[in-house]
């Protein structure tokens, strides 16, 4: 039964927060006198990863009440009292409201807070982190029995598996006999990640004479404050756990003049907590942002209403001691992968790079939605360098970057553009990065910085770097980078392939549309062929028919090549048949024809008195080229009774009678 346990912890999958989500707001429908609007969520690049999920008015209203800690102005609908069930208004209050949550989740900020999390996917989000957080720090500095666990400071960061707490140290000495102890019990409250709401979690032992956190820099002893920091592993933590306790051990020594030491380190089965000294001035974002470190993440970097970007000799000097960090880490076998302004300290003119466990806990790293759309950036080594320029142009502009390259880049000297762009430009994204020892000799650094290397000579040669690696603990290393990249390398492939499909859809989609409007427009082109028909026979007006009713023909002349017509639509004799047909003759009083015969045909002998001749005016043209016998009566000669005798006539016709004369007696 063991056994299966370990297995199954072993399997276990961890959500990637850093995945992008987006939400489709599909339809509304009207339950028990209420309007429920039906989302469909995707996470990820594959449409298979999407779920469906019922959100009303209101809750939309809880999460922009939520978000308006941060100070970003939302295009939020308002709330409508009367009229709000007419179809009418449903639908355009479901386009306000899916305005309304794209602009939530195309915002990094506000896409990365716990309120957006749990309104797009509750089922994931809705286990207590903090209070999770709360007991296994406990445990485990109950067991250790040199700190104590103090106040949550709440969510001043935007990872929402990490909280911080504060740490103090346990008093020393001064025993007393058991019946007269000066210690006294007190409920440690802490504030859970809902913005205010408290709630009583643990009973902590402290002594009487010990001062608040907040009242001061140092404790009672004159150490300087602490801060511990809870951080569940991630979905890249690949080594395994009988060897992760050696590896964070050994990484606990690490000294270096641009890295944050450590004080404290431990771990369990479900993450690990680091402790070191905490600094007022909090993060290099909270000096560009001009913030308060204990301030929410959302209302810190939501909206700063300060932006100060750094002078250019600062500017060349902090960026080049966190190049040497990052460089000195991955000479030990160890990467960074977590390279922002939100990592990194100074103090007293030094820019010192913390948090770089991270990437032994297998957390995801805060530019990782970024770099994945790049298949060039595949390498641990390349990543920190995609971070790393991303920090330079937080400092040189004073805000982000909220892209995965940088369009343009102006306001700067041509020096640092050119550094720049080396990393953060589309076709250096595209083609390939710079290496972390390129990067060191690049001009920029010469020109605003070029006494770093004598300073980094004499600063190493009083404070040596020093980490140090069991063999097991490498192979772990390296073994963890391997499957760092590769996972990389599968999502960066999942992600071209999506991207691929998209635009194969859309193609797709657009050959039917073609097709479609070919389609309609053969049809608009038939039907206007039939209106120009139509339109032609209004314009040549009724049939006119002489005395004896017969239909009369319009004609177009063959010699300019037009399309002899009669009154019917069907009636559309070529030029060649128009030949064929008898000349058009003015008509004379009674309104009948008389068309001459073809000059070449022989004479033929007349008919017996008897047979009747046809009238001239029943020969006419015809679509099939043939002579057509129109058989119409007079009224004022008896019409009737010749078309009878005509009739008779023909029907008693002898062929026998005719006579057959030579070609001498024709020409007479």
């Amino acid at each position: 039964m063991a056994l299966y346990e370990q297995t199954e912890t072993t399997t276990k999958v961890t959500l990637d927060d850093t995945e992008t989500c987006c939400c489709t707001i599909e339809t509304a429908q009207t339950i028990n006198g209420h309007t429920e609007y039906v989302l469909r969520v995707q996470r990820g690049p594959y449409p298979e990863n999407s779920w469906r999920i019922l959100r009303r008015y209101n809750d939309f209203a809880s999460l922009n009440k939520c978000l308006q800690i941060s100070g970003i102005d939302l295009s939020f609908p308002g709330k409508k009292l009367i009229g709000n069930m007419r179809p009418d208004f449903i639908a355009e209050r479901l386009n306000a409201l899916q305005e309304y949550i794209n602009q939530v989740l195309m915002n990094p900020i506000l896409a990365s807070s716990l309120p957006t999390k749990k309104f797009i996917d509750p089922d994931s989000y809705s286990t207590p982190f903090h209070d999770l957080a709360l007991q296994y720090a406990s445990m485990s500095l109950r067991t250790d029995g040199v700190y104590t666990l103090g106040q949550s400071l709440g969510p001043i960061g935007w990872r929402l598996r990490k909280h911080y707490f504060k740490v103090v140290h346990k008093p020393q000495g001064n025993k007393h006999s058991p019946g007269h102890s000066t210690t006294k019990h007190h409920l440690i409250k802490s504030s859970s990640q809902s913005h205010g709401k408290q709630h009583t979690t643990q009973v902590c032992v402290t002594t009487s004479t010990e001062k608040d956190y907040n009242s001061s820099t140092r404790d009672h002893s004159g150490r300087d404050d602490l801060i511990l920091s809870w951080t569940e592993f991630g979905p890249d933590r690949y080594i395994d756990e009988k060897d992760i306790h050696t590896v964070l051990k050994n990484f606990g020594g690490v000294q270096h003049p641009y890295i944050v030491p450590i004080e404290h380190i431990a771990s369990n089965d479900s993450g690990a907590l680091v402790i070191r000294k905490f600094y007022k001035q909090g993060s290099l974002k909270d000096v560009l942002c001009s913030a308060s470190p204990c301030n929410p993440f959302l209302s810190k970097y939501g909206s700063p209403k300060g932006r100060t970007p750094l002078p250019l000799k600062d500017l060349a000097l902090y960026a080049r001691q966190i190049l040497e960090a990052i460089r000195f880490l991955h000479s030990k076998g160890m990467a960074c992968g977590h390279v922002h302004c939100g990592n990194v300290i100074v103090v007293d003119g030094i820019a010192k790079l913390m948090d770089v466990e991270n990437f032994i806990f297998g957390v995801p790293s805060f530019y990782r939605p970024f770099f994945v759309q790049h298949s060039k950036i595949n390498t641990c080594e390349a990543i920190d360098v995609y971070g790393f320029g991303h920090l330079l142009y937080e400092m040189c502009m004073g805000y982000p970057l909220q892209d995965s390259y940088a369009r343009q880049i102006s306001d700067c000297p041509d020096s640092l553009k050119s550094l720049l762009e080396s990393i953060l430009s589309k076709d250096a994204c595209k083609s390939s990065l710079p290496t972390l020892d390129q990067l060191t000799t690049h001009p920029f650094f010469g020109e605003y910085a070029g006494h770093f290397n004598d300073l980094y000579a004499t600063t190493i040669a009083v404070q040596k770097p020093h980490l140090k690696f069991s063999t097991s603990a490498k192979e772990q290393l390296k073994l963890a980078v391997q499957k760092t990249e590769n996972r990389v390398r599968e999502e960066q492939r999942s992600v071209k392939n999506q991207k691929r499909l998209v635009r194969v859809q859309e193609m797709m989609t657009s050959e039917e549309e073609k097709k479609k409007i070919k389609q309609k427009a053969k049809h608009e082109q038939k039907q206007a062929k039939l209106r120009a028909q139509n339109s032609l026979q209004l314009n040549n007006g009724p049939p006119s028919t002489g005395s004896s009713g017969m239909a009369a023909t319009v004609h177009l002349s063959s010699s300019t090549g037009g399309i002899v017509k009669s009154d019917s639509a069907n009636s559309i004799t070529s030029p060649q048949e128009a030949l064929m047909s008898p000349p058009p003759h003015a008509t004379d009083s009674g309104g009948s024809c008389s068309p001459q015969p073809p000059p070449s045909a022989p004479p033929i002998p007349g008919p017996p008195s008897s047979l009747p001749l046809f009238p001239p005016d029943a020969v006419s043209s015809s679509a099939s080229g043939k002579l057509v016998k129109s058989i119409s009566g007079d009224e004022s000669t008896g019409g009737s009774g010749n078309r009878s005798a005509l009739l008779q006539s023909i029907c008693n016709f002898n062929k026998s009678g005719l006579k057959k004369i030579g070609p001498s007696e024709a020409g007479k």
